[in-house]
């Protein structure tokens, strides 16, 4: 979505493909992929809230683990998420873990963002492409 409004914002095709990979892959860090929300410094935490990849992984984590227990390990290897030391684990403690809290929390409100944000852009797409001609 976010790639097809940029390619036509930026008319040139060499430049495009020099800006693209590098804004994507920023947003996809200010998402939560690759530092977690909890540990992104106060400065630049805002941006995070402007990431289409932020609310697409918070969707992904609160589906996978709300309301769901992961149990403790047979064997000797065991998973520590953050300073719980409880098993059964709750799977609330992992995206909590990750520092997705509060609204973020909830499933259908990162479900309606990200549905907001592909709106906004295929608009816009349309409204560039509209100008162009």
């Amino acid at each position: 979505m976010g790639l097809f409004f940029m390619s036509i914002l930026i008319p040139n095709m060499q430049i495009a493909l020099i800006l693209a990979p590098p804004i994507t892959l920023f947003f996809f860090i200010m998402g939560g992929f690759y530092i977690p929300l909890i540990n992104m410094h106060a400065g630049i935490k805002w941006v995070s809230y402007i990431s289409f990849a932020r609310y697409g992984y918070s969707a992904l984590l609160v589906n996978e683990f709300a309301d769901r227990d992961i149990p403790c390990a047979e064997d000797d290897v065991a998973i520590s998420i953050g300073n719980s030391g409880e098993c059964p684990l709750p799977g609330e403690t992992v995206y909590e873990g990750v520092g997705i809290e509060g609204i973020f929390a909830s499933y259908w409100f990162n479900i309606a963002i990200v549905t907001i944000l592909q709106v906004f852009f295929l608009a816009g797409a349309y409204g560039l492409l509209r100008r162009s001609k």
